[in-house]
């Protein structure tokens, strides 16, 4: 099981159509990139990318922005409506994108949301809002004494 070094607890949250599981990667990297890579376009609005290798991403981005960062945890959106044909993908769908609390604080019980990519097949449908409403909603109420994160 991966660690992770985010100041919330981290947990899976999920709807009827999408899944946010806590970015792994060894599980999503490689298929992130092999997804993204023909799009460099996705990070035309980002301060980091694109990435040229799976290496390249896990050294200019993941380990040293996310990993160290208990401000920062990263989300592989899943979409739970389509199905994947690659084994290594999450079993209850298709990896749709990334998104990523930034800037979260457990003593203000605040979160921002960014480093948002969609993937340009899931553009313009259900993942995007979801991913976001599932962000603002039900988000770590428990955790939070019941203080929702907007």
């Amino acid at each position: 099981m991966a660690k992770y070094n985010f100041c919330f607890p981290v947990r899976e949250l999920s709807n009827d159509k999408i899944k946010l599981a806590p970015f792994n990667t060894s599980t999503h990297a490689t298929e992130f990139l092999t997804l993204s890579s023909p799009h460099p376009s996705l990070y035309a609005h980002i301060t980091r990318g694109p990435y040229a290798s799976v290496e390249d991403f896990l050294t200019n981005f993941i380990h040293p922005v996310i990993d160290p960062d208990p401000a920062c945890q990263l989300y592989a959106i899943i979409d739970k409506t389509r199905s994947t044909s690659q084994p290594t993908n999450d079993p209850s769908g298709a990896l749709a994108g990334v998104i990523a609390y930034l800037s979260s604080s457990a003593q203000h019980l605040s979160t921002e949301i960014g480093f948002v990519i969609v993937l340009p097949a899931f553009q313009r449908t259900h993942v995007t809002s979801n991913a976001i409403l599932l962000n603002k909603g039900d988000w770590g109420l428990e955790e939070c004494n019941g203080t929702r994160i907007a």
